[in-house]
């Protein structure tokens, strides 16, 4: 049961984290299309933010993810 818990897991943070980098990476490039930040420590503050805001959100959607296969996979 915990060896099924864990891939559920490590399955659920995988697809999370490559979601989030994604979305990470679009928004980046939507920033620089638009030549939003004009100087190299405004896009390093920009870069650090998006880095804190992944840090941060991942393991929250990680639990979420692993909800909706838990749901998935009682089918």
């Amino acid at each position: 049961m915990l060896n099924q818990l864990l891939s559920l897991y490590i399955e659920s943070l995988i697809i999370t984290s490559v979601g989030v980098l994604v979305a990470s990476a679009v928004w980046i490039g939507l920033r620089a299309a638009r030549k939003t930040d004009k100087t190299a420590k405004e896009r390093q503050l920009n870069l650090y933010d998006i880095l804190l805001i992944d840090i941060m959100t991942i393991p929250v959607l990680t639990f979420a993810v692993i909800g909706v296969l838990f749901i998935l996979r009682a089918r």
